[in-house]
């Protein structure tokens, strides 16, 4: 029955583009999956108009249009990788459009396998949290409570090729300054960080890429006076602490990224946004810890939450 009202449907729009044919052309077709099932509300439009129709119940859709203007289509629907259909006086009515789901590549849809390579600046936010418990006594708690929390922010230059992606970055964040009864507690946080991934899903839409992440934390603590002028025996008195504590890290995460074009995709440079989270371990269990110029030695560890998390915001350069 449903087969019956499809080809009605057919014959209708068909009579419907022979009464129009004198004003100009009408477009009939089928949008369906991969499955050879209707897409309901998929949209055909004319390109660069805004002319466009819904596909009803059964995928079939009409769409009279306007002369002067180019005559292909885009067909689009949300979930579903846009499709161009290609209109002109050979076209065999009703059109048959395919669309494929965003999360399945398009065979020759995806940039990384067209081109020799493709180059990603990216600008993203780390998020790691650690916990300096065991050096309280020593640092007290002013100094440890501001250490537990290590974010940054910084650029990642990279480079895909037929996939594999690599990638160099660093960042600077979370600078932390209060006075602290008359102590001065002054912390800032860099990163050093090298990622190496493969893109498992590569769609106009929708990129995924397990990734390896080593990481270098890097911790810099100074404690001085509130005071702006000092004597020269107090100061020797008092010294100053300035310690730089050093942590290494990989982390085996997925980076899940949505893609927006500019142009036509597959051909124009593209912005993505994208979401990251990783499972971290420590690569030297205790922390490298240098003061200038001396090495300081320690039995105590920083505590590590395993769960990482980032955002990334990232413009990708086609080499044509």
């Amino acid at each position: 029955m449903k087969t019956v009202r499809q080809i009605a449907g057919v014959l209708l729009m068909t009579a419907i583009s022979v009464a129009a044919a004198a004003q100009g052309t009408v477009v009939t077709g089928i949008i369906t999956d991969d499955r050879q099932v209707p897409v309901f509300g998929a949209l055909a439009c004319q390109i660069n108009t805004t002319n466009c129709s819904a596909a009803d119940l059964n995928g079939i859709f009409h769409l009279l249009l306007e002369p002067g203007k180019e005559m292909n289509l885009k067909v689009e629907c949300l979930g579903f990788n846009p499709v161009e259909v290609n209109i002109d006086e050979t076209t065999v009515f009703p059109v048959r459009v395919t669309l494929v789901p965003a999360y399945i590549p398009l065979d020759g849809g995806s940039d990384l396998k067209e081109r020799a390579a493709v180059l990603r600046s990216t600008l993203g936010l780390d998020a790691v949290f650690t916990d300096f418990a065991e050096f309280a006594p020593d640092l007290g708690l002013y100094n440890t409570d501001v250490m537990d929390y290590f974010a940054v922010v910084g650029p990642e230059l990279g480079a895909s090729l037929s996939g594999f992606y690599f990638g160099f970055g660093f960042g600077f964040g979370y600078s932390y300054k209060d006075n602290h009864d008359t102590l001065i507690v002054n912390l800032n946080n860099t990163m050093y960080k090298l990622n190496l991934g493969y893109d498992l899903v590569n769609s106009p839409r929708l990129r995924i890429t397990p990734l390896i992440s080593f990481r270098w934390l890097r911790y810099k603590l100074e404690n001085y006076p509130g005071e702006r002028k000092i004597t020269l025996e107090n100061y020797l008195d008092e010294r100053d602490l300035d310690l730089r504590f050093n942590q290494a890290l990989a982390v085996a995460g997925l980076n899940m990224e949505y893609i927006m074009y500019s142009g036509a995709p597959g051909n124009s440079d593209y912005w993505s946004f994208g979401l990251e989270g990783g499972y971290a371990v420590k690569l030297n269990q205790k922390p490298w810890i240098y003061s200038r110029g001396n090495r300081i030695m320690t039995d105590n560890r920083i505590g590590l939450n395993h769960l990482t998390a980032g955002l990334r915001v990232t413009y990708y350069t086609i080499i044509r």
